[in-house]
């Protein structure tokens, strides 16, 4: 039964990883460029060059393509684990 619930709460938190991945996408761009090149804020990236957007959106189709390449892995070891 235990196993049953977290199979469940797992597969419910993968498919939903592809919603609450975006802040921490954003989170992580901001803090590369705060240390590597300099200050940066979320207001620079919201304000700023389109160019900031677009990296934040590839990195995002990125993690889509990914996600979708390792659904059926995943999925499939997520109901391997309720029985």
């Amino acid at each position: 039964m235990f196993s049953y619930r977290l199979s469940q709460l797992l597969r419910l938190l993968w498919k939903l990883s592809t919603v609450y991945i975006l802040p921490i996408i954003m989170f992580a761009y901001i803090y590369f460029m705060n240390k590597y090149f300099g200050p940066f804020s979320f207001k620079k990236l919201d304000q700023g060059a389109n160019m900031y957007k677009w990296w934040v959106f590839f990195i995002y189709i990125c993690y889509l393509l990914l996600w979708k390449y390792f659904n059926k892995t995943v999925t499939y070891y997520l109901k391997k684990l309720e029985y």
